[in-house]
């Protein structure tokens, strides 16, 4: 298992964030349910709200990260709100 320190990207409002990616299925949610409430606002302001339905993925390394939003019968994508992963945990 390995702890992640996630910081978003500083155009963004969101604060970092330590997670556990024993689960990337449930890490990937929590750093969800932890930042969209503060994503919320900004794109609303940016005339987006509806890429507030989005999931958070990283890079295979857990380097980097972003959040994604689809619209698949739209046939649209967005990608926003970078952000870096540390490792703060030894893998076990």
């Amino acid at each position: 298992m390995t702890v992640y320190r996630i910081e978003f990207g500083p155009a963004w409002p969101v604060p970092s964030i330590t997670v556990d990616y024993a689960d990337p299925n449930v890490a990937a949610r929590a750093v969800a349910e932890h930042a969209i409430p503060h994503l919320r606002p900004a794109l609303a302001a940016k005339g987006r709200p509806e890429l507030a339905d989005c999931f958070f993925q990283t890079n295979r390394e857990r380097t980097a990260g972003q959040f994604m939003w689809l619209s698949l019968a739209g046939e649209k994508a967005a990608q926003f709100c970078p952000a870096r992963l540390t490792a703060e945990g030894a893998q076990r």
